[in-house]
């Protein structure tokens, strides 16, 4: 498989204040429903079956779908929506890598996220887009929204860069861009920022942008 030569940049947000928000003196937050979003149920399985259940496997349930955001006004809302996704997924920062779908499902090997339940999750909290969770339908964009960047393109917080195995036979990994030195995922034992160096670049196989 070909590696497509891309540009790394950091994208600043952007959030002009509306008269509004200038005469309150208060700033539009990244974070201020997460209370909120917590309280509702990850799964729409109640919890009372998940436990004992075989067909769960290990995995446990879906996730359920998290309701669209509204993005404050004065915000430009492609900016606004990136720098949600960086923040949503560095909420879960220490969270366990685990092949699990929800991070609320807690079996006896305890919570956790794989890498591309991982950028599921953050999307569907986030802003209310659920896909599919499974790293190669993500990348071929089977019930995964968004498109392949071509060659050439920046790179935007909140994209999707798809990582190939070591011998580049497939793609095996998948990480959310946060800017050109950085990436977040869950990876080697849990949820981390880490530099975007060495075999995330080397084996990049392709990204995708959610949003624009």
């Amino acid at each position: 498989m070909l590696l497509r030569k891309f540009q790394f940049v950091t994208v600043a947000v952007s959030c002009l204040l509306s008269p509004a928000f200038a005469s309150e003196g208060e700033l539009p937050s990244l974070t201020a429903d997460f209370g909120y979003r917590d309280s509702l149920p990850e799964s729409d399985m109640p919890t009372s079956k998940w436990y004992g259940n075989r067909r769960l496997n290990s995995w446990g349930p879906h996730q359920a779908i998290y309701p669209p955001v509204e993005v404050p006004a004065g915000c430009d809302p492609v900016q606004w929506k990136r720098a949600r996704i960086v923040a949503v997924a560095k909420k879960y920062i220490g969270l366990p890598y685990k092949h699990h779908h929800i991070p609320a499902w807690s079996p006896e090997e305890g919570p956790g996220l794989d890498c591309s339940n991982f950028t599921a999750w953050v999307y569907n909290y986030g802003l209310g887009i659920k896909f599919n969770s499974d790293v190669h339908k993500q990348a071929e964009g089977r019930l995964a929204p968004g498109r392949v960047l071509n060659a050439g393109e920046s790179f935007e917080p909140g994209d999707l860069l798809y990582i190939l195995k070591a011998d580049r036979s497939k793609i095996s990994h998948v990480v959310i861009f946060i800017d050109a030195d950085h990436i977040i995922d869950s990876h080697a034992g849990s949820v981390q920022v880490r530099e975007f160096a060495g075999w995330y670049k080397t084996h990049l196989a392709l990204a995708r942008r959610v949003i624009e």
